[in-house]
């Protein structure tokens, strides 16, 4: 992939992290990152204390990266992924899935419903 293709990767991705991030005071961050769990691009809402340090956000996209290509492999039996909604008590996580690319969005833990936000969400993310 030359240089050119690369940079217009990253602007779409890009691009997308932002519109995700106009849905909703409530999304915290918008990011993307390849099968290895390296990032293409992130946008964090302005404002927004991140929760992870650099080097845990590292640990957490190779390990959600790592789980991604493992649940790739169901998909045949269980049908393709629509996406992983992860609740912990400080945030909720959603990701979308696919061809090797993760987008990964924290929302703060107050929205009541995920539903609208994911109908929105996949509306932004086309995935090729």
């Amino acid at each position: 992939m030359n240089n050119q293709s690369w940079a217009k990767i990253v602007t779409r991705h890009r691009n997308n992290c932002e519109k995700i991030l106009s849905i909703s005071k409530d999304i915290r961050y918008a990011g993307v990152f390849n099968e290895y769990g390296r990032t293409i691009s992130g946008k964090i809402m302005p404002g927004v204390k991140p929760i992870f340090s650099p080097d845990s956000v590292r640990h957490e996209f190779f390990a959600i990266a790592s789980m991604m290509r493992l649940r790739e492999k169901t998909s045949k039996t269980l049908g393709e992924l629509e996406f992983i909604l992860i609740t912990h008590k400080k945030i909720n996580v959603l990701l979308f899935y696919k061809n090797g690319i993760t987008y990964y969005i924290t929302i703060n833990k107050k929205i009541k419903s995920t539903t609208t936000l994911i109908r929105k969400i996949k509306k932004i993310i086309t995935l090729v």
